[in-house]
């Protein structure tokens, strides 16, 4: 029976509906209400904005497979679906393809079809079952054909897998399919990120051309929460083979592409191509969740942290598996972030990025692109790192490595690496220990401040800047005309100015020198400090303040973007559509309505700021009203400008005989 013959069938309804309406029932409890036209072209402007749309023609052309037979030209275009999306998003609508649908069908009028080449709908009672099928599988198919330009993971999604089925879709994956795919859906996802950083006011986007960046990951959950493990899955192949009959399998997973979060625990972080093998334990499973990892940088502010110079806007995106290819989405967020045109910062994340990554997977790519780390230590890297001498043994080889030491711990010249500096060799161990003592409890703050700022005067000083080839020169703190400490090893060069200088204790001085401790200046590889090196020194008050401010930034940007108020995004109950790119695609619109709702809020609160300052000025800067300008106001009891009250007007002089007083 087709549409139209169940519209007939039930045309008994359009008089006896009861107390519903008909357009109730065409709405299906909803009300239709047609968008302002100015709120549509806004939309629509903005997605030209972004400039993804020639990528998308480009994108079209380079999967093209030669000349194609033609065929019916698509009724709902890529700039008008996007558009409806932006426009869902505005009011707070879940991103459905129905709410779509019906925004299409009923919500725009004449002039709004004309800009987005949209033909009208009917809107008749009778024959609207059908009306509606028909502008819904429009809408699926536009949203399927753009979602198919950039899905890195490709597979049937409408139904249950088995295991066999879940094995069978990961042996026939294309890894160079998904690398392609997966870096258009990051570029549309920066594209739409950028439009909004440069939708603020000139004198916003001016304030800093400094760009500071803190990023982290946030859980998002898939529409579908049944997940497999890549430990158990052989097993459990073998185990369908056993039973053999399609309907006594039990249904699995439907999405072969996602993965295990850890809510709480250890993380790991597989390179790319790895099998990631995080799965929950029987006893632990409440620790875990299915589903991908949103990769988010947002703007900080390292030149006056914690104030509100410009909004705190995400200015970079992505989406990944869990516990898969971590310091490499970093990686790819910052060098996102950089397209909005200012100069590379500081980069603040906590310890699962700069602490746990290796060097050639994050901290060389990161100096690379231009950005200064700012971390937090693992307990293990604090303390000496290299370079220290057995100074029990009074002999001139390396002392064997405690139980802190670990791979990045080598012998340099003698110098000590301590938490992101390069330190003389006759720095006190109370202060290269600072950091240690103070997390183990053996100093207070106070103390620990302290030792951290003494500490500054050992570190070696910087004679040269690095050059091409990454070398740099550095020489002893007991030299140059500017040196920090005395050494009895050195003599004061004759330039440098007598004043008071922490110097190093005979005891602290090494048996045997090395070569920093003899040679004027000694090449440092900066590869060599590039894994501890930081933006502050380390413990300082101002790496306390600004690594505060940055994890509070992107805490707060994730606890706002996750709530469940107008983005949602974690919650899969406003993203139905299944898959890792449609996921991305819809939260690109959300994070792009995020960004246009901070932009729009920073500049209320400063109308808002800039007219509370405005009342509350000097009393000679506020209007006056008339009547208080010319006339007494007897309610007020006060008195025009310039006339004063008559009771405080001083009598004349009196020659004290009680007659009128004299005349002078």
């Amino acid at each position: 029976m087709s549409a139209g013959d169940i519209d007939h069938a039930f045309t008994w309804l359009n008089s006896d509906l009861g107390g519903i309406t008909q357009d109730e029932v065409m709405g299906r409890g909803r009300i239709h209400q047609v968008i302002d036209h100015n709120t549509v072209a806004l939309m629509e402007q903005r997605v030209r904005k972004t400039g993804v749309l020639e990528r998308i023609e480009e994108w079209k052309a380079e999967d093209s497979h030669g000349v194609g037979i033609g065929g019916r030209p698509a009724l709902i275009s890529e700039r008008a679906l996007l558009t409806g999306l932006l426009i869902l998003a505005k009011q707070g609508e879940a991103m459905h393809l129905t709410l779509l649908t019906a925004l299409f069908q009923h919500g725009l009028g004449d002039e709004s079809r004309e800009l987005l080449g949209l033909e009208r709908s009917s809107n008749a009672f009778i024959g609207h079952i059908g009306e509606t099928k028909r502008w819904y599988h429009n809408v699926h198919r536009a949203f399927h054909r753009l979602n198919d330009l950039m899905d890195p993971f490709p597979q049937e999604r409408r139904h249950s897998k088995t295991y066999t089925e879940i094995q069978a879709i990961l042996a026939a994956h294309d890894r160079e399919l998904e690398e392609k795919h997966k870096a258009r859906l990051d570029e549309f996802t920066r594209r739409f990120v950028v439009m909004t950083f440069h939708e603020q006011p000139r004198h916003i986007r001016r304030i800093s051309s400094k760009l500071d960046i803190s990023f982290d990951q946030t859980y998002l959950s898939t529409p579908t929460k049944k997940g497999y493990s890549h430990k158990t899955l052989a097993a459990r192949v073998a185990k369908e083979k056993k039973i053999g009959v399609q309907g006594l399998l039990t249904p699995g997973p439907v999405d072969a592409h996602a993965g295990w979060h850890v809510k709480a625990g250890e993380r790991t972080d597989y390179t790319k191509g790895q099998a990631d093998q995080t799965a929950p334990e029987a006893k632990t499973s409440t620790n875990y969740s299915w589903g991908w990892m949103g990769n988010l940088a947002t703007r900080t502010d390292s030149e006056a942290p914690g104030t509100s110079r410009f909004p705190s806007l995400i200015v970079a995106a992505t989406l990944s598996r869990p516990n898969v290819a971590v310091a490499e989405e970093a990686v790819s967020l910052m060098r996102a972030a950089k397209t909005i045109g200012l100069t590379p910062g500081v980069a603040d994340a906590d310890k699962q990025y700069w602490a746990n990554s290796l060097q050639e997977r994050l901290h060389d790519p990161a100096f690379a692109e231009g950005f200064t780390p700012s971390t937090d230590y693992r307990v293990d890297r604090l303390g000496i790192r290299g370079g220290e001498k057995d100074s029990t043994s009074k002999k001139g080889t390396t002392g064997k490595k405690d139980a802190t030491d670990n791979e990045d711990a080598t012998d340099k010249n003698g110098a000590y690496f301590v938490e992101g500096g390069v330190y003389c060799p006759g720095t006190p161990k109370p202060l290269l220990n600072a950091t240690k003592d103070s997390v183990s409890g053996l100093i207070d703050t106070e103390t620990y401040r302290a030792r951290i700022k003494e500490r500054k005067a050992f570190e070696l000083h910087q004679k040269e800047k690095p050059n091409e080839n990454g070398r740099t020169m550095l020489r002893c703190p007991a030299l140059g005309p500017s040196p920090t400490v005395t050494c009895p090893i050195r003599e004061l060069m004759k330039t440098a100015t007598p004043k008071a200088r922490p110097g190093v204790h005979p005891d602290d001085v090494p048996y045997f020198p090395d070569t920093i401790c003899i040679k004027q200046s000694v090449a440092f590889n900066t590869a060599d400090f590039r894994r501890q090196a930081q933006a502050f020194d380390f413990g300082s008050p101002e790496w306390e303040e600004f690594h505060t401010h940055a994890r509070n930034s992107i805490e707060s940007i994730n606890q706002q973007l996750k709530s469940g108020g107008t983005e949602d995004i974690e919650s899969a109950n406003r993203r139905r559509v299944r898959g890792m790119g449609a996921a991305q695609i819809i939260i690109t619109i959300l994070i792009t309505n995020f960004n246009i709702r901070k932009i729009a809020a920073f500049v209320s609160d400063k109308i808002k700021a800039d007219a509370k300052a405005l009342t509350t000025g000097p009393a000679a800067e506020r209007t006056v009203r008339r009547r208080d300008r010319e006339w007494h106001n007897p309610y007020t009891d006060t008195y025009p400008a310039g006339v004063v009250r008559p009771d405080k007007v001083k009598p004349a002089p009196s020659d004290e005989t009680g007659g009128p007083p004299r005349r002078t």
